[in-house]
């Protein structure tokens, strides 16, 4: 039995535990602060407490109406070529105001997805959907890595523009908060895939631009319970999307266009993440477990969706809806890897230290087909990456959360070595 697969028993246990305990989640209006560390409250509930002599008064939030911020940057080591530290600011916005409307969207300008949808009527199933994604970075040029170094002969600014409209399905399910919902959708995306300057390699030929059909199907089903600091507490979610993309205007490209020009293309990507308290060690203790794997066909690294490229950073671990399925790898790079193939194992113990203080331990492993220099030729060859991590997240006034993560992976060639670290430190709030 491979790694990755061991961590499928793992989640069965757990959504187990999760079901049988998710009615005992509700909050109190006034809690010690030992009793809201066992019984954390539902994310945006008010609380009343007295800490270090202090009365702490939350008064709670409208979670149909959330906007957030988030800053924070990565530093990797060994750094690979050009990625000693990486930068990360976004906005984020959720709109439910009831069961009929609702939209999300991730806003970073130089990448942007927003999601909205309607039903056909009131308290109807069916719904619109309409969607945008754009991925847009200004005179940039843009390279994939290889054993952490940059292939400079490669690099090309490239960017697409994807607006989207379809139907969908979307019911309320159990334990019915505001996030707590399934959703089957179809997608026809319409785009645009441009290119701008590239590096003046002998031979090079850079890439047409071209419009692109894609079609997308996804399911997500949301049945996680998330505490004040919006992680996941308890309750499971799980999902898949499938994409075919047809391009009307591609040929080989590359050096000596040795990079194949297929017009269509196909992927699909699936995941399952499972929360629930330790058995028989109090509520302190949770246990997350997690599984991502992708598969794909004719795929280069202008196609992939955001569920198939592979990076580290900011693990959102089922902090939101929409991000519970985005694969991380930690100790990655941000985007180092393009597969066409992969599957991460993630296992997680979270301890509460306070009722605002989280402490995580981490491991697990991945299995993907990077690019590899083999007999100084450029193959793709499967790899295990396995990794280990810890991670702080804790509250501060202001309703501001702060994170600090470090991650060490045993499956990166980084200048000479077999491995890579990265250290991530965010700050988000609510405005």
């Amino acid at each position: 039995m491979s790694t990755p697969v061991r961590f499928l028993p793992i989640l069965v246990i757990l959504a187990i535990l999760a079901l049988t305990g998710i009615s005992r989640a509700e909050p109190v209006a006034w809690q010690t602060p030992e009793r809201l560390a066992e019984n954390p409250p539902t994310a945006g509930r008010p609380f009343h407490t007295r800490f270090l002599g202090r009365d702490i008064d939350f008064p709670g939030y409208d979670r149909r109406v959330i906007n957030a911020w988030t800053l924070g940057a990565t530093v990797n080591f060994p750094a690979p070529s050009g990625r000693p530290a990486e930068p990360l600011a976004a906005l984020y916005l959720w709109r439910r105001p009831d069961r009929d409307h609702l939209f999300y969207g991730d806003i970073a300008l130089v990448y942007n997805h927003l999601f909205y949808a309607q039903r056909w009527r009131e308290n109807a199933p069916l719904e619109w959907v309409t969607t945008f994604e754009n991925y847009t970075i200004p005179r940039l040029k843009q390279t994939e890595l290889i054993e952490g170094r940059e292939d400079d002969a490669g690099a090309l600014e490239w960017g697409y523009v994807r607006p989207g409209i379809g139907i969908g399905y979307r019911v309320p399910v159990a334990p019915f908060h505001v996030d707590n919902m399934a959703a089957l959708d179809l997608i026809v995306e319409p785009g645009l895939l441009y290119f701008g300057r590239h590096a003046k390699s002998s031979g090079f030929v850079k890439p047409r631009d071209t419009f692109e059909l894609r079609t997308r199907a996804q399911l997500r089903w949301d049945a996680m319970t998330r505490n004040l600091l919006n992680l996941a507490d308890r309750g499971f979610a799980f999902g898949a999307d499938g994409v075919w993309g047809y391009r009307t205007n591609w040929d080989d490209w590359g050096i000596d266009r040795r990079e194949k020009g297929h017009d269509d293309y196909y992927l699909g990507t699936a995941y399952a993440l499972v929360a629930a308290p330790l058995p028989f060690a109090g509520g302190r203790h949770r246990l997350i477990a997690s599984v991502n794997a992708g598969i794909g066909h004719h795929l280069d690294r202008f196609n992939r969706s955001v569920t198939q490229r592979l990076g580290g950073g900011i693990n959102p671990v089922g902090q939101e809806f929409h991000t519970t399925g985005y694969p991380i790898l930690p100790g990655a790079a941000y985007l180092e890897f393009f597969p066409d193939h992969y599957v991460i194992g993630y296992g997680e113990y979270r301890l509460a230290t306070t009722f605002f203080s989280f402490l995580h331990l981490y491991g697990g492993t991945a299995y993907l087909n990077p690019r590899k220099i083999v007999n100084d030729r450029v193959q793709r060859r499967n790899t295990v990456m396995p990794f280990v991590g810890a991670r702080i997240s804790t509250g501060l006034p202001g309703n501001l959360l702060l994170v600090v993560d470090y991650a060490h992976n045993f499956g990166l060639k980084r200048r000479g070595t077999g491995y890579g670290n990265q250290v991530t430190v965010w700050l988000s709030g609510m405005f």
